[in-house]
């Protein structure tokens, strides 16, 4: 079915990469600095692999400070939007996000993502925006129990509140939110996110896959940085 189109808006929530403060679960096994480099490589590939997949790129950041600011300036492009994350819970930071990006951007499909994913495809980015053309929501779930991605044609701040995001319930909680609210969703393949060391391993072991099998668009930062961290570590 084709739709006409409509300006589509993208949000990656980021952090300054400071050691201890990114990655804190896998720095403790491969060291923080090794933890907030392989973060960087992360930030950096996501903003190249997505950043042009939609109309208006938003790049969420945290901490709201120059030292955080003046990093991701180096990340982006000058017709990226810079958005400071309020300090709050991740629910109602998500909240404000789409707020911000329904109240500034004329659109009508707003999505959300981290930066835990680089082998994330593009192609599920896509699906979702065509999605929203009929839906109110799309949820991409993950295999720690939360989301990849969330993407709304419309604000529903409601959709964010009663949830214990340190939890392996997310989705679950989230989906029920959904219900609830009375709101329609579809939702995407399940993928996963990077923030343990069997995370790491399975990355490892995919990018080969997919460097084995022809496949393109490689997240290459992070594959240079498991290709030096692998010679460093002997693992």
């Amino acid at each position: 079915m084709n739709f006409p189109h409509q300006e589509t808006v993208l949000g990656v929530f980021v952090k300054h990469p400071e050691p201890g403060k990114v990655k804190s679960r896998l720095g403790v096994e491969i060291g923080y600095e090794n933890a907030a480099s392989l973060y960087e490589a992360f930030v950096a590939d996501t903003i190249e692999r997505f950043g042009h997949s939609a109309d208006r790129l938003i790049l969420g950041y945290t901490p709201d400070n120059k030292t955080a600011l003046d990093w991701l300036l180096q990340q982006g492009s000058k017709e990226t939007v810079y958005w400071p994350q309020p300090d709050t819970d991740l629910g109602k930071r998500m909240a404000n996000y789409f707020h911000f990006a329904f109240e500034q951007h004329e659109t009508k499909s707003a999505i959300l993502i981290g930066s835990d994913s680089p082998t994330l495809p593009v192609s599920y980015l896509e699906q979702a925006y065509e999605w929203l053309y009929s839906v109110d929501c799309v949820l991409g779930p993950s295999a720690d129990g939360g989301y990849y991605l969330v993407g709304l044609s419309s604000p529903q701040p409601e959709m964010f509140e009663g949830i214990e995001w340190s939890s392996s319930s997310v989705l679950e909680k989230t989906v029920e939110r959904i219900q609830e609210l009375g709101l329609s969703m579809k939702l995407l393949p399940l993928w996963y996110d990077v923030d343990e060391m069997a995370n790491l391993r399975m990355l490892r072991g995919h990018l080969l896959a997919m460097k084995l099998s022809g496949r393109n668009n490689l997240p290459r930062r992070t594959e240079e940085w498991l290709a030096n961290w692998s010679e460093a570590s002997g693992d």
